[in-house]
C-alpha cells in the first residue's frame, strides 16, 4: 500500500535557532522594531486608560514600597483625574503614530516563520518508564499591559522571569514538557524562552503570528527533541479573540529508543455567554476531527506513537468564576464534543463529583514540593485553576487572605485540562495536581504568577510500575480478594516467578493493562464492602506513591 501523505497542516522542518529570533529577515526585523517604537505611545495611553478601571495595585498586598507610599500620599481621585487628563491630551497624537507603527509591524510580520523553534545546549532527555512522563499545562497570562491590567496581573516581563524560576527551581519536579497558553507579549515571551533555555532542549514559540502583533499564544518547552510541529487555526473566533490566532498546536516528541509521543496544545475561545459556549463546542469538534485525522494518517503510514496527549485551556468548567453551578455544566458539553476517545487525567486522582483530591488513594507531591518552608496545613491543593481578577463582582486575588477565606468561590472552576487520547487498552495511569507556584518568590504578592494555576500530571505506563509491584507483600493485606489481586499483579508486572503465586494463572486481561486500572475495577466490583475498598485504596496509594518525582522510583530522564 502506498504511503498516505500527511495533512497539509504538518510542518516537517523547522529552523532551529540558538535563542529567541523575531525574524530571520533583516528588512522584516527593521520594520518591526521601528513599528514597535512608533506604536509605543499608544500602548502607554492604553495602559493608562485601562488603569482607570482596573485594581489600583494589581497583584500586590498591603505591604508597599517607599515609592508607592509616596504615590499614595496623593489622593486616588487626584491620580485618576491626572491619568484621565493625560489620556485625553495624548490620545490623538499617539493614535497617529500608532497607525504608522502598526502598519510597519504588519509589514514586518509578513517575514516571520509560522512556527519558531529554539534548540539549546541542554542535552535531550531519554524516556524512562520508571520515571514516566511529567507534563504540565499552564496559562501564563503574558499579555500586553492594557489587557493584563484588567486581569489583576503585574508586569508580564517580570512574571515571565518568576514563572521560569518557579518551574525550574527544583529539578526533581521540573516538568518534562510544559504547554503554555497566552504567551502573547513578545518581550515577555522572549524573556521566558531565555530563562528556560538552560533547562529545556527545545522550545517552540511565536506560533502563527498575526498582523496585529499577537499570535496563537501557544508555546511548548520540552526536554525531549521536537521532531515535527503543526498548527491549525480555528475557523470561528469571535470578539477580541479575533485579534489573536487561536488553534491547535501539535508536536511529535522523540523519546529515544525509537519511541515517539504526540502532544497537542490548545486554547479555546474566551468570554462567557451562550454564543461563546457554542463557539467553544465547535472548536472542540474541530480538535477532535484534527486529532482523529492525524491518528488515521499515522496508522495508515504504519507510524506508532507511544502516547497521545491533549493539554490546554478549554475555558470550560463545572462552575463559573462566582461558583455558580448549572444543571449540565459546560464541561460536560465539552467532553461530549471530544467523545469517548479522550479521558481526563485529572480524575485518576480526583473525585468526579466535586473535583476534590482522593486523599485515601493518593497523596500530594507536586503542590509546594519546592517550598519546604510552607506549613503542611497550607499545602492543600487549590480548588480551581483560576482566581478572581479585578473585573469580577467578588474581588478575591488568588493567594490572598480573601481568597483563602472564600475557597468556594473557585470551587470546580477548572479551565485547564490534560487528556489522554486513544488509550483503549488502558495502558496509562496518571497522577494529576493543580500546582501552587511562586508563593515564596515575593511574600508581598497577593496573586500568583498568572490568573490561572498550572495543572501538572505524571503519566506512567504499565512497564513503569514493575519495581513498585515487585516490592508488594500479599501478607500485608487481610482481604483474600486483595491478596489474590496482589499475587496476580506481582506475576503480571513484578517479574516474579510462577512458583511464588497460587495456582491462579495470569489472567489474560492483565496483559498490557495498567495495574491501577485493575485495582479500580476490583474496587468497583466490591464497592459495598468497606474492608475490601479500604485495602484497595491502601494498595493504590502504595503503588501510586512510586510515581512521586522526589520520593518515588529512582531513574533519570536525562540523556
Amino acid at each position: 500500500m502506498p504511503a498516505v501523505q500527511p495533512s497539509k497542516a504538518q510542518t516537517h522542518y523547522l529552523p532551529r535557532d540558538n535563542d529567541y529570533v523575531y525574524s530571520h529577515n533583516r528588512f522584516g526585523r527593521g520594520c518591526h522594531y521601528i513599528g514597535r517604537f512608533l506604536s509605543r505611545p499608544v500602548s502607554l495611553v492604553a495602559d493608562s486608560a485601562t488603569k482607570l478601571f482596573a485594581h489600583e495595585r494589581p497583584g500586590k498586598s498591603n505591604t508597599t514600597s517607599e515609592s508607592e507610599k509616596k504615590k499614595q500620599n496623593v489622593p486616588l481621585w487626584a491620580r485618576k483625574v491626572a491619568r484621565a487628563t493625560a489620556v485625553t491630551l495624548f490620545l490623538v497624537p499617539s493614535l497617529a503614530l500608532g497607525m504608522m507603527g502598526f502598519s510597519l509591524r504588519m509589514i514586518g510580520n509578513l517575514f516571520r516563520n509560522e512556527i519558531s523553534l529554539i534548540q539549546t545546549t541542554v542535552p535531550p532527555a531519554v524516556y524512562n518508564p520508571e520515571r514516566g512522563l511529567h507534563l504540565m499545562t499552564y496559562n501564563i497570562g503574558l499579555m500586553p499591559s492594557f489587557i493584563r491590567n484588567l486581569n489583576d496581573l503585574r508586569s508580564s516581563q517580570q512574571r515571565s522571569q518568576e514563572i521560569a524560576e518557579a518551574l525550574t527551581r527544583n529539578p526533581d519536579v521540573t516538568p518534562d514538557v510544559v504547554c503554555f497558553q497566552e504567551a502573547f507579549d513578545q518581550q515577555a515571551t522572549k524573556q521566558l524562552c531565555k530563562d528556560l533555555s538552560g533547562h529545556y532542549h527545545h522550545i517552540v514559540h511565536s506560533v502563527a503570528p498575526r498582523e496585529t502583533g499577537l499570535s496563537s499564544g501557544l508555546a511548548i518547552a520540552s526536554k525531549y527533541p521536537v521532531k515535527e510541529a503543526t498548527f491549525r487555526p480555528f475557523s470561528d473566533l469571535a470578539a477580541e479573540d479575533q485579534l489573536a490566532n487561536k488553534g491547535l498546536l501539535r508536536i511529535v516528541l522523540d523519546l529515544g529508543n525509537d519511541k515517539t509521543a504526540v502532544v497537542y496544545n490548545t486554547h479555546l475561545q474566551a468570554k462567557d455567554g451562550k454564543t461563546y459556549e457554542t463557539i467553544r463546542y465547535e472548536e472542540l469538534l474541530q480538535v477532535r476531527k484534527w486529532i482523529e485525522e492525524d491518528s488515521n494518517n499515522d496508522r495508515l503510514n504504519n507510524v506508532h506513537h507511544h502516547g497521545t496527549f491533549l493539554m490546554g485551556d478549554l475555558n470550560s468548567a463545572r462552575s463559573d468564576e462566582q461558583g455558580v453551578m448549572s444543571k449540565k455544566s459546560e464541561y460536560d458539553n465539552a467532553m461530549q464534543a471530544l467523545g469517548d476517545s479522550f479521558s481526563n487525567s485529572y480524575y485518576d486522582t480526583h473525585d468526579k463529583g466535586n473535583d476534590t483530591r482522593l486523599l485515601d488513594r493518593s497523596e500530594s507531591f507536586f503542590v509546594n514540593s519546592d517550598q519546604e518552608t510552607i506549613k503542611p496545613e497550607d499545602r492543600l491543593e487549590p480548588n480551581g485553576t483560576w482566581y478572581l481578577g479585578a473585573g469580577n463582582r467578588m474581588h478575591r486575588p488568588w493567594g490572598s487572605r480573601g481568597w483563602k477565606e472564600h475557597p468556594k468561590v473557585a470551587m470546580q472552576c477548572i479551565y485547564d485540562y490534560q487528556m489522554v487520547y486513544g488509550d483503549s487498552e488502558e495502558k496509562w495511569a496518571a497522577h494529576a495536581e493543580i500546582r501552587q507556584m511562586g508563593l515564596d518568590i515575593d511574600n508581598d504578592l497577593e496573586s500568583g504568577l498568572s490568573d490561572h494555576l498550572p495543572v501538572s500530571v505524571i503519566y506512567r505506563e504499565t512497564e513503569g510500575f514493575s519495581a513498585a509491584i515487585a516490592s508488594l507483600k500479599p501478607e500485608d493485606f487481610n482481604a483474600p480478594e486483595v491478596r489474590e489481586l496482589v499475587n496476580k499483579l506481582k506475576h503480571a508486572y513484578g517479574h516474579q516467578s510462577s512458583n511464588q503465586i497460587s495456582e491462579n494463572i495470569l489472567d489474560p486481561e492483565f496483559a498490557g493493562v495498567n495495574p491501577l486500572h485493575k485495582i479500580a475495577k476490583l474496587r468497583d466490583q466490591y464497592k459495598r464492602e468497606s474492608l475490601i475498598v479500604n485495602e484497595l485504596n491502601q494498595l493504590e496509594k502504595i503503588v501510586r506513591q512510586s510515581m512521586n518525582p522526589v520520593f518515588g522510583t529512582s531513574g533519570s530522564n536525562t540523556g
